[in-house]
């Protein structure tokens, strides 16, 4: 089956599932590489996204974001033995391709995550479970909006869910992308 328009490029991490731990590294790693926050078609995409906003609405920025992603990047599964992750903008590429990608929460909250990053804002995964503690399922990314100080979480896979999503959640630990990963 061809692909038209579609450059093949590798992702990031193909690999067996070694825990959450590993898999934000990966994503903390590709959010600072090449093609995440240093990427100009990464950063192309933002500038478009955000264009016709007022200068420093950085919270409309954000919103920005996180509802292009909601609109162009399909929630799907990974494989059942494989933790995919495909870069930043790697899912960019296939939406200019296709009109749409797909990625489960990892790729969907590397994405947003490298985007805010672009946009100049400070970022975190939060890795979170919702049963027994130290037991991770979900991955999402919060964005630090400058003028009140105040974290803002983006997640498209929990949807207009994302409160009681957060009411649910009995561990979690966060990853600055500020930080070394």
């Amino acid at each position: 089956m061809q692909f038209p328009g579609l450059t093949p490029q590798p992702p990031a991490t193909l690999s067996g599932f070694n825990g959450a731990p590993d898999t934000v590294r990966a994503m903390v790693r590709q959010a600072q590489g090449l093609r995440g926050e240093k990427s100009m078609l990464v950063r192309s995409v933002v500038e478009r996204i955000t264009a016709g906003l007022q200068p420093k609405d950085y919270l409309g920025e954000m919103i920005a974001v996180r509802n292009w992603v909601a609109e162009n990047v399909r929630y799907l599964n990974d494989p059942l033995h494989v933790e995919l992750v495909k870069d930043p903008q790697r899912l960019i590429e296939e939406v200019m391709a296709w009109g749409k990608a797909s990625a489960d929460c990892d790729e969907i909250a590397c994405l947003i995550g490298t985007m805010c990053l672009q946009l100049g804002r400070v970022v975190e995964f939060v890795i979170v479970g919702f049963g027994e503690r130290g037991s991770y399922s979900h991955v999402f990314c919060r964005v630090l909006e400058p003028k009140s100080n105040k974290w803002v979480v983006l997640d498209t896979v929990a949807g207009t869910g994302e409160r009681g999503m957060l009411q649910r959640v009995t561990t979690y630990k966060t990853w600055s992308l500020d930080e070394a990963a």
